[in-house]
């Protein structure tokens, strides 16, 4: 899946990291979702991934996640491969569960990269839609004509431009955005999509977060009004635009918000989610994919407006 030995580069960083081993290396995407997550670098080893995060980012929130999708999504396939290969050879098999313990295990600190040994290979900048091009701050290049240059780093905040339920919901803006429109970014993590809105003509933006450190990242990409919180402090009837890229979990638990703070008219954007596992709260009008990844657009009266069963916020555990 890598060319060469190693992609990724950030300097000057006092970094710390994390073994993901081969077993685990299920999905094409991950490359994509774990510079959403922050990463550093990445350097491909023997047995693995060895995967580079800054100080600032959680270690022991990022090992957690790990092993929860480890749990759920890998050792209770692989333990069945165990039994049926042990049922017919005879032996173990190689590829044996990861231990829950794995992650934190392998965490070590590291010293500070040398970027004359990591490639900038997914760092590369990137084409998104009909007029964005995201590059990172080191390349000096200017946007293709005709395109819309969005400087983007990896941080502890999501969204790089990388990953694709980003992608979709800019290629949504693009062809839905109104001019002098009012956008509401709820979950707004590094502040690109925000960043995107102002750029395709929208009159207003308002942004928010749970995660103060993802807010931070945003004030220093996005010169709008942003705050730590989530859909329920927001007045009603704003938006004419609410984008919600966050996981279909969090947008059905925030389902009356989402359609409460948008205009009878609006548009509501939500992303975040795979194919297989959609919101149950909306109707979509129109569907986007890339790859097993999907965007719907749909408007206030697509959504349930009976309770739910969950509170009407969220905590940050539910981004595990």
């Amino acid at each position: 899946m890598l060319p060469g030995a190693a992609m990724g580069k950030r300097t000057g960083l006092k970094v710390w990291s994390i073994l993901i081993p081969l077993t685990s290396l299920t999905s094409d995407s991950l490359s994509a979702e774990l510079w959403e997550l922050g990463t550093a670098g990445i350097v491909e080893e023997e047995c693995g991934w060895r995967v580079f995060f800054d100080e600032s980012v959680d270690r022991a929130s990022l090992c957690a996640r790990f092993e929860l999708a480890e749990s759920a999504k890998g050792a209770a396939a692989r333990r069945q491969t165990a039994k049926e290969l042990s049922d017919t050879s005879g032996g173990a098999p190689d590829t044996a569960p990861v231990l829950p313990e794995f992650f934190q295990k392998s965490a070590r600190n590291e010293p500070p990269f040398d970027p004359s040994s990591l490639a900038p290979f997914a760092c590369d900048p990137i084409l998104i839609g009909e007029k964005f091009y995201i590059a990172p701050s080191w390349v000096r290049e200017p946007a293709p004509e005709g395109r819309f240059r969005l400087t983007m780093d990896a941080s502890s905040a999501f969204g790089t431009g990388r990953h694709e339920s980003t992608q979709l919901c800019i290629e949504a803006l693009e062809k839905h955005l109104k001019p002098s429109a009012m956008v509401v970014d709820v979950g707004c993590g590094s502040g690109i999509l925000s960043a995107a809105a102002r750029l395709l003509g929208a009159g207003s933006v308002l942004s928010c977060d749970i995660h103060a450190d993802s807010v931070r990242t945003a004030k220093t990409l996005v010169k709008t009004s942003i705050f730590v919180g989530s859909a329920d402090a927001i007045r009603t009837g704003i938006a004419d635009f609410v984008l919600a890229n966050i996981s279909a979990k969090i947008v059905d638990v925030l389902a009356a918000d989402l359609r409460r703070i948008a205009k009878s008219t609006g548009l509501i954007v939500l992303a975040g989610f795979l194919c297989e596992n959609p919101p149950k709260r909306f109707r979509p009008r129109e569907i986007l994919k890339k790859g097993d990844w999907e965007c719907w657009i749909s408007k206030p009266e697509d959504i349930e407006a009976q309770a739910h069963k969950e509170p009407a916020s969220h905590v940050e555990q539910w981004w595990l």
